[in-house]
């Protein structure tokens, strides 16, 4: 078996990647760490490029330290349906994901990834705030 953690390289995920390199340890599995570049990205698509390998390294190499196998992956499209369907790929048992604290109003204009990947996963969906 296998976890997801989803990630973007902000802040709000930091303890999401804590956890998620935990849980797996703990359950001994495998861990996919999933960064998507979406729709906003396009203006530093290339910047971006960058900063989320750098950022997919630094994770691998907690992971390594931890005795977590761990595959990193760079997805294009939306961040929530590409979670989704990256758990959907590799069987995951459970998705980690951070929350942004958006108000209430951010949430109904532009919409959650966590909100969207609890509502569409077939797993288990571990939201760290």
């Amino acid at each position: 078996m296998s976890v997801v953690l989803a990630t973007d390289g902000r802040a709000h995920t930091s303890k999401a990647i804590d956890y998620a390199l935990e849980y797996a340890r703990l359950h001994r599995e495998a861990l996919y760490v999933v960064f998507v570049i979406g729709p906003r990205h396009e203006e530093n698509r290339e910047g971006t490029v960058g900063d989320a390998k750098k950022h997919l390294e630094e994770i691998k190499v907690r992971a390594t330290q931890q005795g977590v196998e761990t595959t990193t992956l760079l997805e294009t499209g939306s961040p929530a349906e590409s979670t989704v369907a990256v758990a959907e790929r590799v069987g995951a048992s459970a998705i980690v994901v951070g929350t942004s604290g958006k108000t209430v109003l951010d949430r109904v204009l532009i919409g959650s990834v966590s909100e969207h990947v609890v509502r569409n996963s077939h797993c288990t969906v571990i939201v760290v705030k």
